[in-house]
């Protein structure tokens, strides 16, 4: 058994590796520069060039390998039909897909179609649909939080169902060491609690003893901020993107596919604050 993981510098493809790594499981990280990743990440893991935008990358990539962590990565010109062309002629065994809660409402974003061409590739699978990440409260939330003591996002009152991202590996991990018992599932990866941002900003208060809060801008308002900030228009409209569903209040279904898996409650948001309060860097904000 050896893994292929892709996405390995994102959020969950790095909790991924860190599984496996600590069940011993052998793997190769996938990544566009193999140098650079050795020159920032070490020497910790085995890295193989892997390109979604470069067919020449996929033999190489799948060579010795028989099940993958599997994720959409940003890029244009993608050439993932031919990736599991591929990954079927070289009989890949199991790939579990990181995709995303509600995706069969939604035909129009590129998860929905990705799990249309892992199914017309007869190669077994398991879809680990993922509610909103926790992590993005230190990711591009966290400079609004540390400059200003606010969480600045155009998510109006709505709930969303937050989620680890270490969560989602574990049940990714389990599914692809565990083949059998998680052939062609799909688990939708929630916490057990739907939260607004103003229920957020009241744990974060509470566990970094710092007063936050939660502005609820308008997308007009948010996109003129981060406009004449200097942000990338692009970015900004897909972070506007990702939260229209809590705008809108589709976001809070709660499901218990975790527990069911595991048998373990999945992490709440507050334990999340604590663990990742040194990373979140929140003990130097001014008040």
């Amino acid at each position: 058994m050896k893994v292929l993981v892709t996405g390995f510098t994102g959020k969950v493809g790095s909790q991924v590796a860190k599984f496996l790594r600590s069940k011993d499981i052998p793997m190769v990280c996938g990544v566009r520069n193999v140098e650079k990743a050795r020159d920032s990440l070490g020497d910790e893991y085995e890295y193989v060039e892997l390109d979604f935008a470069e067919p020449s990358t996929f033999e190489g990539a799948l060579e010795q390998v028989d099940r993958i962590f599997l994720m959409y990565t940003p890029g244009a010109d993608l050439q993932f039909d031919i990736f599991l062309e591929m990954a079927k002629d070289k009989d890949i065994k199991h790939i579990s897909y990181l995709s995303l809660k509600d995706v069969q409402f939604m035909p129009f974003i590129h998860h929905y179609k990705m799990e249309k061409l892992i199914k017309s590739s007869n190669i077994p699978y398991t879809f680990v649909r993922a509610g909103y990440f926790m992590q993005n409260l230190n990711d591009f939330l966290c400079k609004e939080i540390k400059e200003r003591q606010r969480i600045f996002v155009p998510a109006g009152k709505g709930k969303t169902s937050f989620v680890e991202t270490r969560d989602l590996a574990e049940i990714s991990v389990l599914s692809l060491i565990n083949t059998e018992i998680h052939k062609n599932k799909t688990y939708v990866i929630t916490g057990n609690e739907a939260l607004d941002f103003y229920d957020v900003a009241k744990i974060m208060t509470d566990v970094l003893n710092k007063k936050i809060e939660y502005t609820n801008p308008s997308v007009k308002e948010f996109k003129s901020v981060k406009k004449k900030l200097g942000e990338d228009e692009e970015f900004v409209n897909v972070v506007v993107g990702v939260h229209m569903p809590t705008k809108l209040g589709l976001a809070k279904g709660i499901k218990h596919d975790y527990e069911k898996v595991t048998g373990k409650k999945p992490t709440n948001i507050r334990k999340y604050v604590g663990d990742f309060k040194g990373k979140l860097d929140l003990e130097n904000i001014t008040t």
